[in-house]
């Protein structure tokens, strides 16, 4: 009678072990998550490269050369709030958030506008302004590690950003001028820019550290010259 009963307990055991689910086909969690944080914006204006000289025709001078790929980097910040479906080694992320990044208006920019041919006005020269933006991320990875404790994630996707409105700091007012993408002198920004991001993000308990980088698919600026963008983030956020 006992040999029976140890028997049965062995097969019951047995029977358990191979019905417990693998982390292939493990039970879809979604966690949703709200985060803040800051990074860097780089342009890479592609301005056509042209060389200045003086004297005259008969006599021309080298002055130098305006123009060529010259990088300016402004740091940005934003908040989000979006949701993760992790599914065993896979998940998927969706958000939507708020972005905003700050540039100057300097050297640089007024050269792009004489370039254009649509000179700024004087009177913002030196003056900052910032870019409101609306981003919707939609991102999917893999999962190479994970314990109760903490889980590392590892993922890439498309970022769909839409630029807002603008505003620039003049004189301690922050809202001196508001302008639209578009209205920028001779550098008028795009409504829309299409974005692949990469990343890794890792959970440890309730928080959320995400580091990514993101590289724009098409021009952020409606010129007739090309500006790359490249967008770096640091974000923070609590799971619930």
């Amino acid at each position: 009678m006992k040999k029976s009963i140890l028997a049965l307990a062995f097969f019951s055991f047995c029977a358990a072990l191979s019905l417990r689910p693998s982390s292939a086909l493990a039970v879809p969690k979604m966690d949703v998550k709200v985060s803040v944080g800051v990074g860097s914006t780089t342009l890479v204006p592609r301005v056509p490269s042209i060389d200045l000289y003086s004297g005259g025709p008969d006599n021309p001078v080298y002055q130098g050369t305006v123009g060529g790929r010259n990088p300016q980097t402004f740091p940005n910040w934003g908040m989000q709030l979006g949701a993760r479906v992790t599914a065993g080694k896979v998940f998927g992320e969706i958000a939507m958030g708020f972005s905003r990044f700050y540039f100057s208006v300097g050297d640089e920019l007024e050269l792009i506008a004489e370039i254009e041919g649509n000179p700024l006005p004087p009177a913002i020269l030196g003056s900052t302004a910032r870019m409101n933006q609306l981003e919707i991320p939609l991102t999917a990875g893999y999962v190479p590690y994970a314990n109760p404790y903490f889980k590392l994630f590892l993922y890439a996707g498309w970022i769909s950003t839409f630029n807002l409105r603008g505003f620039v700091d003049f004189n301690g007012n922050r809202k001196a001028l508001k302008f639209k993408p578009k209205d920028i002198p001779g550098y008028p920004l795009a409504i829309y820019v299409s974005g692949l991001r990469l990343g890794t993000q890792f959970d440890l308990g309730p928080l959320n550290f995400d580091f990514s980088y993101t590289i724009g698919m098409n021009s952020i600026t409606k010129t007739d010259f090309r500006t790359n963008s490249h967008v770096f983030k640091m974000f923070l956020g609590w799971l619930f």
